[in-house]
C-alpha cells in the first residue's frame, strides 16, 4: 500500500509544514517503508503522516499490517518482506505500543544480516532494536516513529533525527550522576527500561559490554523502575558498560525522588553515570544512532564521534 492510498481523508488536527519533513532522511533514502509489530496507528494519523513525508518527496510504501493487526508470524514476515524489498531504503516503524515481544524471535535474523537496513524507532521498538544489535542486522536507530513525528515531535528533534542521519549533531551537556576521572566511550544501546527488561527475559538483550547505554521510564512503568534496574543488575548487565544516561524518566515523579533513584542506582554500579539526555515519550527526543560511537567527557560533554 502506498501513501497515495491513504490520501483521501484529511487530518483533522493542527498540520505541520511539509517543509519540515523536507531533507529529514538522508539523501539517498528515495522510499520509506512504514512498518509495525506492535500496536496500530490510528488511521488519521497514518494519513497525516504519509501525506506530509510524501509532500516532502518521499515515496512511501505502508505494510498491509500497519492498519490491521495480524497474527505474530504474519507481522514477522511482512517486517522481513519490506526489510528485503530493493524499492525501500528506510524503514520507519508506524508508532510503538506492544506486541513486539511475540514477534522478534519469530524473524529471520539470518536473512536480514543479508541487506543493511537502516530502522527508526523507540517505545516497545526497543525489542526490535535490541534485537538487531544482538544478531548484527542493519542499523538502529532510536527515534520517532511516524506516529510521534505527525502528532507531538518538536521541530527541534525533527532537526536533531536530521543531523544525527548525516553525522552533524552538536556537542551536548549532561548531568554527571557519578564522575569518571576520564572521559569514556562506545557505540550506544538504548530503550524503554520496561522492554529492556523483557529483552532480558526472553534471552536477546544486546551485550552492554563497552557500550553506553540510555535508558528512559514512563510514568506507567514509574512505581517498578527501581525494581527494573535491580533486575539487570542482578543479571550483571551492567557489569562491563562503558557507562549509563539516565533521559526522560518518570514524569509524575518530583525531581529529587528521580535524582535519588539515580544516586542509589550509581551506588550500585562501577561504570560513570548521567542523566539529562532528552530522549523519550515527550515532545522534545533526540535521536540515536545505535551503530556509532560516542563519547563523554569526565564533565558529561556527549559528542558523536566521526565515522
Amino acid at each position: 500500500m502506498c501513501a497515495a492510498a491513504l490520501c483521501g481523508a484529511a487530518y483533522g488536527g493542527s498540520r505541520q509544514d511539509a517543509t519540515d519533513f523536507r531533507g529529514l532522511l538522508p539523501p539517498d533514502v528515495k522510499t520509506v517503508g512504514i512498518v509495525s509489530v506492535s500496536s496500530l496507528i490510528p488511521t488519521n494519523v497514518l494519513v497525516r503522516g504519509t501525506n506530509l513525508l510524501a509532500e516532502a518527496g518521499y515515496r512511501v510504501k505502508v505494510m498491509p499490517n500497519v492498519l490491521k493487526m495480524e497474527p505474530p508470524g504474519v507481522r514477522a514476515r511482512l517486517f522481513e518482506q519490506a526489510w528485503m524489498d530493493q524499492e525501500i531504503d528506510f524503514l520507519l516503524f508506524s508508532r510503538g505500543g506492544q506486541g513486539a515481544s511475540n514477534v522478534i524471535s519469530r524473524i529471520d535474523w539470518n536473512r536480514l544480516r543479508g541487506r543493511r537496513m537502516r530502522v527508526l524507532g523507540f517505545s516497545d521498538v526497543t525489542l526490535v532494536l535490541g534485537a538487531m544489535l544482538l544478531k548484527d542486522a542493519g542499523v538502529p536507530i532510536s527515534g520517532p516513529t511516524l506516529s510521534t513525528l505527525a502528532t507531538y515531535c518538536s521541530k527541534e528533534s525533527r532537526e536533531r533525527l536530521r543531523m544525527v542521519l548525516d553525522g552533524t549533531p552538536p556537542p551536548l551537556q549532561l548531568k554527571p550522576v557519578k564522575h569518571c576521572a576520564s572521559a569514556v566511550g562506545g557505540k550506544p544501546v538504548v530503550g524503554l527500561l520496561s522492554r529492556l527488561v523483557v529483552l532480558s527475559d526472553m534471552g536477546y538483550l544486546p551485550p552492554f559490554d563497552g557500550r553506553i547505554v540510555f535508558i528512559e521510564c514512563t510514568p506507567k512503568y514509574a512505581a517498578s523502575s527501581e525494581s527494573s534496574l535491580d533486575k539487570l543488575l542482578s543479571k550483571g548487565a551492567f557489569d562491563k558498560a562503558a557507562a549509563v544516561v539516565f533521559c526522560d524518566f518518570n514524569r509524575n515523579w518530583e525531581q529529587g525522588r528521580i535524582d535519588a533513584l539515580f544516586a542509589r542506582f550509581a551506588a550500585k554500579v562501577s561504570c560513570p553515570v548521567f542523566s539529562g539526555y532528552p530522549y523519550g515519550h515527550v515532545p522534545r527526543s533526540f535521536a540515536i544512532d545505535c551503530s556509532r560511537r560516542l563519547g563523554i567527557s569526565a564533565t558529561g560533554t556527549l559528542e558523536w564521534q566521526q565515522r
